[in-house]
């Protein structure tokens, strides 16, 4: 956050909802203060009308990563209790609708959420079953697929 808006690596986050396929979500995301930490704070109206049901922070990554070196994705979060997902693109998901996915609950204080590269897992049944992490080229923080009011920050992102 020493940058706001532009990651370490020098690329800018996005914002994404459903309505780029005719759902009917809505929200923002803003870079704020909270609870003593800088962070990505994302809200919004997460709504399965119309076949929707999504809103997204996305963040492209340029480097490749060196797989040897790590074993998954910390985030610092804080929330709102409701449970959220890790979207992790490849050169192996051209599709929109293709990513590597976990999720994980916040919580109303900042904590640290660790997920092993081992626990994604495929949103089609062509794509690769395994998770080639070394070729991540996007990762997105999603709040989808029910109803309801969304509001989640991160202030870190790191591979460990």
């Amino acid at each position: 956050m020493s940058n706001p808006g532009i990651t370490v690596l020098g690329t800018r986050w996005q914002f994404f909802t459903d309505q780029v396929m005719g759902g009917r979500s809505t929200g923002n995301v803003v870079i704020t203060t909270l609870k003593n930490k800088k962070c990505y704070r994302m809200s919004g109206n997460v709504t399965t009308e119309n076949n929707g049901g999504f809103i997204q922070m996305r963040v492209n990554l340029d480097h490749q990563i060196a797989q040897k070196n790590y074993q998954g994705i910390k985030l610092n979060v804080l929330g709102d209790g409701n449970d959220y997902s890790i979207h992790l693109r490849t050169k192996f998901t051209k599709l929109p609708w293709q990513y590597y996915s976990a999720s994980f609950n916040s919580t109303k204080d900042w904590s640290d959420v660790k997920i092993l590269f081992d626990d994604f897992n495929k949103s089609n049944f062509y794509q690769p079953t395994k998770l080639s992490f070394h070729q991540i080229k996007t990762i997105g923080i999603v709040a989808a697929w029910k109803n309801f009011n969304a509001d989640i920050a991160i202030s870190e992102i790191a591979f460990f």
